[in-house]
């Protein structure tokens, strides 16, 4: 009899003990709420970028800038063609021109498509040609030169004469302040041939100014031109290559076509006259725009480096044609 009273009383006990073993053992089951929220979409943050930026974004963010047509190189680090670029893309998307990558960009260039305006397509890279055996003339494709800060007496007749020489014609974004003082320069650009486009009246960014300001900066440049020329103005240079989606909006309101670069030469820092070609003679595609100056300062390294690369160019094949003429 005890010893039934004493299993009788050890059985419930073992139980219990059994049961709690397996609770310890098992694992905890997720509450209903958090079962729920990883049924939900991850949403990933992606960085901002900017200049000196590295890593697997930043070639993210260049092989989809090339996919929309802005060629880059993909490195990983995000240099000052990649801003440029970044630049021009948000030009062309409406997003305010910062150079840097943040949500807006990123969207747009995760979103697929072109958008960028219309220009030659780019042709493949041209090999080098000796310069004792000149390409066919032309069959490496286009090259677009343009002059920006001009005119001035000292330097844009040099260039010129250059372009002359080379039967090139380039395109002149003039100052309209500089215009109205020199306007006979303003003419001979015109009747060479080359185009002739707005670049403000004192070079102010546009993002800068109410939008009274900016029509006049652009209005009174375009009736300087239009006065020495006889011809309509077509194209606009915004300085620093500044502009948002409000400013982009009204230049296209005055009836004008916002033109930015793919190579920019950094003349204006003037570091020396194989450092401005060699950026444009290591780089060039057909199709390109070129950003160079014939003011703002001296401008003795430019003019020297232009020879060099009007010669390579031409001995490649390249041809040299003016944008904003038609």
């Amino acid at each position: 009899m005890k010893a039934r009273s004493l299993a009788a009383l050890l059985l419930p006990a073992m139980v219990l003990m059994l049961v709690g073993l397996v609770a310890l053992v098992a694992p905890a089951k997720k509450p209903a709420a958090t079962a729920v929220e990883s049924t939900r979409p991850r949403v990933v943050s992606r960085p901002i970028l900017a200049y000196g930026s590295r890593g697997a974004a930043v070639r993210q963010i260049q092989s989809l800038l090339n996919r929309h047509g802005y060629r880059v190189p993909v490195t990983g680090f995000y240099g000052a063609l990649t801003a440029r670029q970044v630049r021009r893309f948000q030009v062309a998307h409406g997003i305010r021109s910062t150079g840097k990558v943040g949500p807006l960009t990123w969207g747009k260039l995760l979103a697929g498509g072109g958008g960028r305006a219309a220009r030659p397509a780019p042709a493949a890279r041209p090999t080098p040609t000796s310069p004792t055996a000149p390409a066919a003339a032309g069959s490496a494709g286009v090259v677009y030169l343009t002059f920006d800060d001009g005119p001035t007496p000292a330097w844009t007749p040099r260039v010129l004469a250059l372009l002359a020489r080379y039967q090139a014609r380039a395109t002149f974004f003039v100052l309209g302040r500089s215009a109205a003082a020199h306007p006979e320069l303003v003419r001979q650009e015109f009747a060479a041939g080359h185009g002739v486009g707005n670049h403000t009246w004192s070079h102010r960014r546009l993002t800068n100014l109410s939008g009274a300001q900016l029509v006049a900066e652009v209005n009174a440049t375009s009736t300087a031109i239009r006065q020495i020329t006889g011809a309509p103005v077509r194209c606009l240079r915004p300085p620093f290559a500044t502009v948002d989606a409000a400013s982009a909006e009204q230049v296209r309101a005055l009836g004008l076509r916002l033109v930015l670069w793919d190579i920019d030469t950094n003349d204006w820092l003037r570091p020396g006259t194989g450092a401005i070609a060699g950026r444009v003679l290591g780089r060039v595609r057909s199709g390109d725009v070129i950003l160079m100056h014939d003011g703002g300062g001296n401008r003795s390294e430019t003019v020297a480096a232009l020879e060099q690369v009007l010669a390579t160019l031409s001995a490649r094949g390249y041809r040299f044609h003016a944008l904003c003429r038609g």
